[in-house]
């Protein structure tokens, strides 16, 4: 690696700095050790916009984009940044293809893009310079954590929850019609019964009500009316 400027030096500690705050330890550790999705559709159900794991994703790729500016500005050297920092575009790369497409935004963290893509490159140049053996054909000499997303263990199957005990099953209970009520049934007569004709409610007038109460009470009562009688004619 070539000897840095003074001017560089300052940038890579403020990097430096950068990445060592509590928020970006904490983005890099999840991504690295932690990162197993490969869909986006997938990766938005499970961590949504404000969720703990979506705001590590967001966080490492602005961080790594704001790393790929300098770069390409000149700011700072790229050997210095690839010996120091981590750039896991591989293992990120299908999520963010579908945050691209999904926000119409096709040029969403290019700097990170192209910094991860040289990254991969400077990786392969290295293990053939150190000697390294690779692990596996695909990832070419480049460490697992920062190629593929782990993968995920299958969901454990929901056990069926017992019947409630003394409840009845939900086949042996008919489901009402829809739109219907059901009417209650009428009572039969038995055979050989008499039908009993409906009793007449008596309506009392108030002249009659007043009767009533008075010979309860024991009060006078109404006098008969006198029979009129023919006066008796004069004798001539």
């Amino acid at each position: 690696m070539k000897k840095q400027t003074p001017a560089q030096l300052e940038a890579i500690q403020r990097l430096m700095q950068m990445a060592d705050t509590p928020q970006n330890l904490e983005a890099m550790q999840y991504v690295v050790f932690q990162f197993d999705f490969r869909d986006f559709d997938q990766f938005i159900i499970e961590c949504p916009p404000g969720s703990i794991r979506f705001n590590n994703l967001l966080r490492l790729a602005v961080f790594c984009d704001n790393v790929g500016f300098l770069v390409e500005s000149g700011v700072v050297d790229r050997e210095a940044v690839f010996e120091l920092f981590p750039i896991p575009w591989a293992k990120v790369e299908p999520v963010i293809q579908g945050m691209r497409k999904d926000l119409d935004w096709p040029d969403t963290f290019d700097y990170f893009e192209r910094l991860g893509r040289e990254y991969m490159k400077w990786w392969e140049a290295k293990r053939k310079r150190l000697n390294v053996p690779a692990g596996s054909p695909e990832l070419g000499g480049i460490p697992r954590s920062l190629f593929v997303a782990k993968p995920r263990p299958p969901a454990p199957a929901r056990p069926a929850s017992p019947p409630r005990p003394g409840s009845p099953s939900r086949a042996a209970v008919p489901a009402p019609a829809i739109g219907r009520v059901p009417q209650p049934a009428l009572p039969v007569a038995p055979a050989g019964a008499v039908e009993e004709k409906p009793k007449t409610l008596r309506v009392m007038t108030p002249s009659k009500a007043v009767k009533v109460v008075s010979k309860e009470k024991g009060g006078p009562q109404a006098r008969p009316k006198a029979h009129s009688r023919a006066a008796p004619a004069r004798k001539r």
